[in-house]
């Protein structure tokens, strides 16, 4: 069954993509413990690939076990996009998604991301290109690239093969200060997209307050006048809460970010002990250590602080924790950690 086909059929209870977050380590352990029915890639810079950027191409790592896998692009150049979807379909990606929804100032103060809610003309090019990018089965040789480039990709390709016929989609929110899905949404569905993703936020909002799901109840209505699978984002907890979400809200999936992190048993509804907490701490660490030798400790100390939550020596282990800085320093608080 091809992505389109599994998005319209069940409930789909995805990752979200996260900046920062949601990399080749803490993907693997997720799909470790409780494999997630579709997952994203960080996001990644279209400009950023077309100008053969190749440091970015440690957010566009995967492995066959996670898919189906959906790499998600920013920006605001059209040609860019262009190049850069080209690059993941050699790549082998089941999906590609442009992201308009993005509320960091780092990204919407250069144009990008939920900024162009702002902006239908650009998301419309954007959209045109990625679609275009598709169609064309451009070949590597073609696009102009430095060699260095078409090397890295033949590198990362590994067991994964070209996919000539990934999903395009778009992640977006309501609106910039208020709502506006009544002429928004309508707007990028008429594009013929695969799927579209809500988050239930203003770009004024971020991350604060509640989402508001009887807006995308609302989009859905809309979508279903199209014919396009829609997924909410926003607020939730579990795996049930997702489901529940789908039947409630008329969607066909929902996608959880943060409530992931720290509790990847978040898709199957398994609450866990803590040794299987500090079991799934080592096994990230371990992955990260594999995939980027080179990088600093402190990435997973994000994570880690949260597999504290509840514990009754929470602020004792998270002293510790902010100071790790080695896998041996981590397997050296176990005691502590099980000890409750």
């Amino acid at each position: 069954m091809d992505l389109k086909q599994l998005i319209s059929s069940q409930p789909i209870i995805g990752l979200s993509p996260l900046d920062g977050i949601t990399d080749e380590a803490f993907r693997l352990t997720q799909c470790h413990f409780a494999k997630p029915d579709i997952i994203f890639t960080e996001f990644v810079s279209a400009e950023g690939l077309a100008h053969n950027a190749v440091k970015l191409y440690d957010h566009l790592l995967f492995l066959p076990e996670e898919r189906p896998v959906i790499g998600q692009l920013f920006g605001k150049d059209p040609d860019s996009f262009y190049l850069a979807a080209t690059i993941l379909c050699h790549l082998g990606f089941d999906g590609i998604d442009i992201n308009m929804g993005c509320p960091a100032r780092t990204v919407t103060q250069h144009g990008s991301g939920a900024a162009l809610i702002e902006k239908p003309e650009l998301a419309s090019e954007i959209i045109k290109a990625v679609q275009q990018a598709v169609k064309n089965k451009t070949k590597l040789k073609d696009l102009k690239l430095k060699q260095k480039t078409i090397d890295k990709v033949e590198t990362f390709r590994g067991t994964s093969l070209q996919n000539n016929n990934p999903t395009i989609s778009v992640k977006t929110r309501l609106g910039i200060n208020e709502s506006v899905i009544e002429t928004w949404i309508p707007f990028l569905l008429k594009h013929n997209l695969d799927f579209l993703t809500l988050h239930g936020r203003t770009l004024k909002q971020g991350y604060s307050g509640v989402a508001d799901w009887s807006e995308i109840q609302t989009a859905a209505n809309i979508a279903k006048t199209f014919n396009t699978p829609i997924l909410g984002n926003g607020d939730i907890k579990s795996r049930q809460q997702g489901i529940e979400y789908c039947h409630k809200y008329g969607v066909n999936g929902v996608l959880i970010g943060r409530a992931a992190m720290g509790n990847p048993w978040v898709f199957s509804d398994h609450i866990a002990t803590y040794a299987e907490k500090f079991a799934a701490m080592k096994f990230h660490t371990q992955k990260f250590i594999d995939l980027f030798s080179g990088r600093r400790f402190e990435p997973l100390r994000r994570h880690f602080l949260l597999y504290t939550l509840g514990h009754p020596r929470a602020k004792e282990l998270r002293l510790k924790i902010c100071q790790l800085t080695s896998i041996d320093q981590l397997l050296a608080i176990e005691a502590n950690f099980l000890n409750c």
